[in-house]
């Protein structure tokens, strides 16, 4: 108590202190003049593009097919609306819980990435994401969904769709590349689903529920592995140098890499889930339980997993309370003597030049540079096949054993699906987390800002990570990116309903 009142003392002293006053006579003229200025002006304007795009030839053409199809199946569904309310399967299924579509939708979701990798194929992703969509599709002709045209994921998500199709004229490995397709497929789909039936907070508010779970549920199983014991593999970590790290755990995924790529992507959501918990014991046991994905992506060894989360943790901190980044800065400064020698050992390696994950990836990037001037502009196709049948003729000297693939997100846009890949996912990325950002500050809903603060922390994390891997090699990690991406469009567009919704009430009120 003692302590409270001095400290208290101490910050009124601070605040009525002459340091602080002229400290603050300094920072309001820039503060105003940042959020008055062009650029800030410029980024916030509605995107005219996407009208341009809506009126083009493309746009018209894809708005006329989507509604033909849904006015086709509409009138089939309303044929079959009388029989098929006395049949016996829809009686059976009425009132259903497990039968709705959200229960299917977030059932999936956990089962895809709770599955472990030995008894998972990526064709049951496929599967799935065609079931689902199928099944929204009716329930749209149906009247019981929005019908959300294509139009609407924008022009740079159509761009990268394009990009992928188009790919498949210069690869030298068509097989493979459409094996590849249909993952990217999956993930187109399931961006859509996520983006068209998250239409409340509600829908949003479970889906992100079960997200928790499931990363809650690879995360207790990360550390059962620990306790059974992981084998130090020379594939995953330089031996030499890090001696006394133990074996990398990797949970229900293929390897530790993508298990720390999967909980950079999740756990911001599951933050946002936690502390909107309104029973502050239900509140305060659901962010307690995030120590365990957090204990289970340390445990990874995963360097750049840790920098990625560190910079989600410091994008949502800054959203949430920009005061709290100093104190948090401090407190992870002043952790750092008392973390265990191996975590020590392998942050220690981050800037070791002898370090030989590290030089794989300078010496297979300096020979996929080489690639990217010949087949920059076109790309080399989707898939690993043909990647491996080009990069030997631009390796390094002893410079192709262990490369499937460039080890960074941005080369491989380039090397397989050239410029008009990499404009249209930078374009769509860049995007999103502007608009999130500006979309944070304008909702008046305390759901859809702290999702948003998720999904734009998400990204901003796996940005980083991005520069040392190329986080779509494992299929499943790239449906999580696919479902991030999906729940942040819906996001956006309940923003903008919202704030459509405010300006209309407001000028009625000006009016009266």
């Amino acid at each position: 108590m003692l302590r409270t009142s001095v400290l208290g003392k101490l910050y009124g002293f601070w605040l009525c202190s002459a340091i602080f006053s002229l400290l603050r006579a300094i920072y309001r003229p820039f503060s105003r003049a940042f959020h008055h200025s062009g650029i800030v002006r410029f980024l916030a304007r509605a995107p005219r593009f996407e009208v341009y795009y809506a009126c083009s030839v493309t746009g018209r053409v894809i708005d006329f097919v989507w509604r033909r199809l849904v006015g086709v199946f509409s009138r089939l569904m309303n044929a079959l609306r009388t029989p098929a309310r006395t049949s016996l399967l829809v009686r059976a299924a009425s009132g259903s819980h497990i039968c709705s579509f959200e229960f299917l939708l977030c059932a999936f979701i956990f089962v895809m990435f709770c599955a472990p990798h030995a008894l998972w194929s990526n064709g049951y992703a496929l599967l799935g994401a065609l079931g689902l969509f199928a099944l929204y599709f009716l329930m749209a002709a149906s009247g019981a969904r929005e019908a959300l045209s294509p139009l609407k994921l924008g022009f740079p998500f159509l761009l990268f769709v394009i990009a992928c199709l188009t790919s498949l004229i210069f690869t030298s490995d068509l097989g493979d590349s459409v094996r590849v397709l249909m993952f990217f497929a999956t993930a187109f789909l399931l961006t859509y689903i996520a983006a068209a039936d998250l239409a409340d907070t509600r829908r949003l508010e479970r889906v992100m529920r079960w997200i928790y779970s499931a990363v809650i549920f690879t995360a207790l199983y990360a550390v059962a592995q620990r306790f059974i014991g992981v084998d130090v593999s020379a594939s995953y970590t330089d031996l030499e140098l890090n001696v006394g790290v133990p074996g990398r755990v990797y949970s229900t995924l293929d390897n530790p890499n993508n298990y720390a790529e999967f909980l950079v992507l999740f756990t911001p959501l599951c933050v946002s889930w936690a502390m909107q918990r309104k029973n502050p014991t239900a509140r305060l046991f659901a962010c307690g339980a995030l120590c365990l994905p957090l204990l289970a992506l340390v445990m990874t060894y995963c360097r750049g997993g840790w920098l990625s989360i560190m910079v989600s943790a410091l994008v949502f901190v800054y959203y949430l309370d920009k005061r709290l980044i100093p104190p948090a800065i401090v407190v992870c400064l002043l952790a750092v003597p008392f973390l265990p020698d191996s975590i020590l050992t392998r942050f220690s390696t981050i800037f070791n030049s002898h370090d030989s994950s590290a030089n794989h990836r300078i010496v297979a990037w300096q020979g996929i540079l080489h690639m990217i001037g010949d087949y920059g502009l076109t790309g080399i196709g989707m898939g690993p096949n043909t990647f491996a049948c080009l990069y030997p003729e631009y390796a390094l000297a002893g410079a192709t054993k262990g490369v499937y693939h460039s080890q960074m997100l941005y080369l491989e846009l380039f090397v397989e699906w050239g410029v008009v890949g990499f404009a249209g996912f930078m374009w769509l990325m860049l995007r999103h987390v502007k608009d999130s950002c500006f979309a944070i500050i304008r909702t008046r809903s305390r759901e859809l800002r702290y999702a948003l603060m998720a999904t734009c922390s998400a990204f901003c994390g796996i940005a980083v990570l991005s520069i040392f891997e190329y986080i779509w090699f494992y299929p499943r990690v790239l449906f999580a990116f696919a479902i991030v991406l999906g729940i942040g469009m819906a996001c956006l567009r309940m923003a903008a309903k919202q704030n459509v919704k405010g300006e209309t009430d407001a000028d009625k009120n000006n009016t009266e």
